[in-house]
């Protein structure tokens, strides 16, 4: 999970303050298309990545 401020405004977050919250979905089988068939731009990223249009 990545935050970013685009703005010129300062922004905080808060130690111990919930930002989201995940929910994962077990599927019936395995998908039609994998990341990694569609080449996906961020596969094998290590580390913070920026956009990549």
């Amino acid at each position: 999970l990545e935050f970013s401020n685009t703005t010129p405004l300062p922004a905080k977050i808060y130690a111990e303050e919930g930002a989201c919250q995940f929910l994962f979905i077990k599927g019936d089988g395995e998908p039609d298309i994998s990341y990694a068939d569609r080449k996906g731009k961020y596969m094998g990223q290590r580390g913070v990545t920026l956009p990549r249009l």
